[in-house]
């Protein structure tokens, strides 16, 4: 039977829903910690807002909405939003007179993009998001938040038993900057030779040669070389180029000193002109078949494009130039990613215990237990109905359910339960005043 959902939507079943619950609730856990504070935004913004910077590459990713009619002149005045950072630069234009600046939020909300699809990009996904906001970042933010994306992930990996490393590709673009200045690549070209290095992990080497000297022709051979050569062997005595190389090397050190694994790329790059300084990608080690997991750079300007749509309001800070840090985990791209190539090595359980209805035994007895277990946090289900064992305990491994408690005639004289660890194949009989600490004991080292 052909599904009814739409193509490029995607939904969970129980058990994966689970795993990408766990999943988020590490990521929310992990950037609390770094104290960034959560805010949401309304699933649409103005389309003037949305198209408010580089209007040619943006309308091209929007649902734009529509009355009844569908016809050019019935277009709504707001769409779904394609990210969360041009709603949240929105945001802070229209809060920056009350936020406490720094600002560090983080935001973990649906987006929707009307761009070509393809395996694990879909229409519709979740996004993970932190930035810092203010007029001067010193580096060490860029430090706090590579190392604030590297520890969630570790997490995240090391809870699922995805058995790979975490890989962060460093660069700089002041370091293309460098280059353009050196061999006068002018603007169009500036910006085709940034696209160019983008592309470089989705084309061959031949086929980005062959772009690369129809780009830039006349020297094409000498800047592969330069692209290519170790930072440690860069030399050139330009002032831009030490600019660029001693900012690169004091994220690098300090990342380096915190044990992040990092190297530096020169083909990680970002061609729209609010991402400067600093940028990323985030790859699992020795794993081609993976694309980025996610991404991070510096931006500015953008801030101010929105300010261009609101100008009939006035703020005292509306000169202000603001500097963002910004990163994002792209958290149902990330979860398809590891449960289609078979990495996830845990079963999370859907319920932690379940009360089995057993031949005579007092179902008062069954519910007072029940009510002990979820009073004190552990998720449990009872089986009301009539069936033979042996279904109860298919339905109890459907949902990976650990603790099976079985409350026989006997067992209730005594106060007790019988409890049979799935985990373990141990089995016990345990009174039921001291059944919670035995769950939540087992549940902590199994867990």
């Amino acid at each position: 039977m052909a599904k009814l959902l739409p193509w490029w939507f995607g939904e969970l079943t129980p058990d994966k829903q689970k795993v990408q619950n766990v999943m988020k609730e590490i990521i929310v856990r992990n950037y609390e910690s770094y104290w960034y504070l959560n805010i949401e935004t309304p699933a649409v913004e103005l389309n003037e807002v949305l198209t408010s910077k580089w209007w040619e590459e943006v309308w091209k990713q929007i649902f734009w909405l529509y009355w009844l009619k569908q016809w050019p002149s019935d277009l709504k005045p707001y769409s779904l939003h394609f990210d969360l950072t041009v709603p949240f630069a929105r945001y802070v234009v229209d809060n920056e007179s009350i936020l406490k600046f720094p600002f560090k939020r983080y935001q973990i909300q649906k987006v929707w993009r009307w761009e070509r699809q393809q395996r694990w990009r879909f229409k519709e996904f979740i996004q993970a998001d932190i930035d810092l906001v203010w007029t001067k970042l010193p580096l060490s933010y860029d430090s706090e938040v590579i190392l604030t994306l590297y520890k969630t992930l570790e997490e995240i990996f090391e809870f699922l038993k995805v058995w790979k490393w975490v890989e962060i590709h460093l660069n700089n673009k002041k370091f293309i900057e460098w280059i353009c200045d050196m061999y006068e690549i002018k603007w169009d070209d500036k910006i085709r030779l940034f696209w160019l290095l983008d592309w470089f992990y989705k084309a061959t080497p031949e086929e980005f040669l062959e772009k690369l000297e129809n780009l830039v022709w006349a020297s094409f051979v000498e800047i592969y070389k330069i692209i290519n050569t170790p930072i440690d062997e860069l030399d050139e005595t330009n002032q831009f180029f030490w600019e660029w190389i001693s900012e690169l090397k004091q994220v690098y050190n300090s990342l380096n000193e915190k044990w992040v694994n990092v190297l530096f790329d020169p083909y990680i790059t970002r061609w729209l002109d609010y991402y400067t300084w600093t940028v990323f990608e985030t790859f699992i080690s020795n794993y081609d078949n993976f694309w980025s997991i996610c991404s991070w750079w510096r931006y500015d300007n953008l801030v101010e494009s929105i300010r261009k749509v609101a100008n009939w309001w006035k703020t005292s800070r509306q000169e202000i130039n603001y500097e963002w840090v910004w990163w994002s985990i792209w958290l149902s791209r990330l979860f398809w990613w590891l449960d289609e190539t078979w990495m996830i090595n845990k079963k999370i359980p859907l319920t932690q215990a379940i009360i089995f209805n057993t031949f005579w035994s007092n179902l008062s007895y069954r519910e007072r237990i029940w009510e002990i277990l979820r009073s004190n946090w552990i998720s449990t289900d009872i089986y009301y109905l009539d069936d033979k064992l042996p279904k109860q305990f298919t339905y109890a491994e459907s949902k990976n359910t650990i603790f099976w408690i079985f409350a026989w005639v006997d067992e209730q004289s005594k106060n007790e339960v019988i409890v049979r660890n799935l985990y373990t194949r141990e089995q016990e009989n345990v009174l039921v005043t001291d059944l919670v600490n035995y769950i939540s004991t087992k549940l902590k080292e199994i867990l």
